[in-house]
């Protein structure tokens, strides 16, 4: 193993998490208070992916749209079918994929969660405001199973952040990675995890209120089992929700949107961003998986000319874009 590039994080962030943890862990079984943090942590049942699936630490979870939700169907007063996201039940949608480079053989873990919204108001003018919007995070590791790199975005592609382990040799770094922390859009991230070293313990990501950013990262210790229980199921099973009359697709299937998620359109980032980035679906949430045969790009930078090689779906093109070696 390499030696680590920085040191651990610091004391005071991990007493942060720790605090956040046992406050979490306390109201694990009772109603959710005003202000309240809450863990929602994966059973351990056999399996590779539930083995992984991280922890997320919710913030303002006594509010609906901040709680991590589950997507179903429901019928309108008119007849017509709606896909939305029920917070009243978790659920983290798994796959996983490999991929090759000439340096070796890789497998990325998939992980996914969706929201009922990010809100808007005149108080609170959220940026990504709009209905069912998610989370990506993978897990890449190597040949020996060890954990290498995480990588977070929102199903829209925005807000993308990169998560190097001590298990990543720093030859395979971007060049001028920095040492002590990140800044990933007014966020601290740290610039450096400690990999996991037991099947307990588990990368736990802490979830901002209103906007779902991913606003700190840090590794649960095994001894902390209690939490809100989050149903794990496969990534295709989004292209499958059931309902009354069979099976119905949580992402359009037909006509311009094919690819998008439904119900979903990001208004306020069509508005200030999409005629600048020449894109008028610019911030609406996209499908990703085995299962998504669109043709929609699933870009990570805005610039326009760079939307091939920074597509999320051709993973070591979009590796090779932001500098990782792999």
């Amino acid at each position: 193993m390499p030696a680590p590039l920085i040191p651990p994080a610091p004391r005071h962030c991990r007493c942060r998490l720790f605090l956040l943890l046992a406050i979490a862990v306390l109201f694990s079984g009772c109603a959710v208070d005003p202000g309240q943090t809450v863990l929602y942590l994966a059973p351990v049942p056999s399996g590779e992916e539930a083995v992984h699936a991280p922890a997320f630490l919710v913030k303002d979870a006594e509010q609906a749209y901040n709680r991590i939700g589950t997507p179903l169907v429901r019928e309108k007063q008119d007849g017509s079918l709606e896909v939305v996201v029920d917070p009243e039940k978790a659920s983290i949608y798994y796959e996983t994929a490999r991929f090759t480079t000439p340096r070796g053989g890789y497998r990325n873990l998939i992980y996914r969660i969706h929201f009922s919204e990010v809100p808007f108001a005149l108080t609170s003018p959220n940026l990504t405001a709009g209905k069912n919007p998610g989370i990506l995070i993978i897990y890449t590791l190597d040949a020996l199973d060890r954990l290498l790199l995480v990588t977070t975005v929102h199903t829209c592609g925005c807000y993308l952040a990169f998560l190097p382990t001590t298990n990543l040799d720093r030859t395979a770094f971007p060049l001028n990675w920095p040492r002590e922390g990140q800044s990933v859009y007014g966020y601290r991230l740290p610039a450096l995890l400690q990999a996991p070293e037991t099947a307990g313990q588990r990368l736990t990501f802490v979830i901002e209120s209103e906007s779902h950013r991913i606003g700190d990262v840090q590794l649960l210790d095994a001894a902390v089992d209690s939490g809100l229980p989050i149903h794990l199921a496969p990534l295709g099973n989004l292209h499958r929700l059931p309902h009354a009359g069979g099976e119905y697709s949580f992402f359009e299937t037909e006509g311009p949107r094919t690819g998008y998620v439904r119900n979903n359109r990001k208004l306020l980032e069509r508005l200030l961003i999409g005629w600048w980035a020449f894109d008028w679906r610019v911030g609406e949430d996209k499908a990703f998986g085995h299962d998504d045969d669109s043709q929609v790009v699933f870009y990570t930078s805005l610039k326009f000319w760079a939307r091939e090689e920074s597509n999320l779906k051709n993973f070591p093109a979009f590796l090779n874009y932001w500098g990782w070696r792999l």
